[in-house]
């Protein structure tokens, strides 16, 4: 024999009914879009922070241009600050993460990073880059793109 709603688990009707709006809502929210396995996070870290900031010299020597082999000085980005990140699980993790590199007061420029971390604690290596137009976009999976790398 079932409850009047209203003393259905000691619920008043009208907190009853929350339950169902909440329940419904939740039930009709689309997921978050999942690019070739790369789930977006809920929410930034310290860790993704310290992810891009272990691969920062690396990135910065890329965005320039400069080959690998080169030992140069490179002045370091005006801000580095990850506004968005993606992971994928491979052997190891893939962290897709969008990096303000533009100063506070001038236009937003951003770069896109692919950062392999793996599971042997080795430490995060940079595997691709994207900067430009191509970076101002949405975050998503990307593989390392021609002439993105200069060896």
């Amino acid at each position: 024999r079932r409850l009047p709603t209203q003393r259905l688990f000691g619920m008043e009707e009208d907190q009853v009914q929350a339950r169902a709006d909440i329940l419904r809502s939740e039930s009709e929210r689309a997921p978050a879009p999942v690019l070739c396995g790369a789930a977006r996070a809920a929410a930034l870290t310290a860790e993704h922070q310290h992810i891009a900031d272990a691969v920062s010299a690396e990135a910065r020597r890329r965005y320039c241009g400069l080959p690998a082999g080169v030992m140069a000085k490179l002045t370091p980005w005006p801000c580095y600050l990850v506004l968005e990140a993606h992971s994928q699980v491979v052997a190891g993790t893939n962290y897709f993460l969008k990096v303000r590199v533009s100063a506070d007061g001038e236009p937003l420029e951003c770069v896109q990073l692919r950062v392999f971390v793996s599971l042997f604690g080795d430490p995060p290596a940079l595997a691709a880059l994207r900067k430009g137009a191509a970076a101002a976009g949405a975050l998503s999976y990307f593989a390392e793109e021609e002439g993105e790398r200069s060896t």
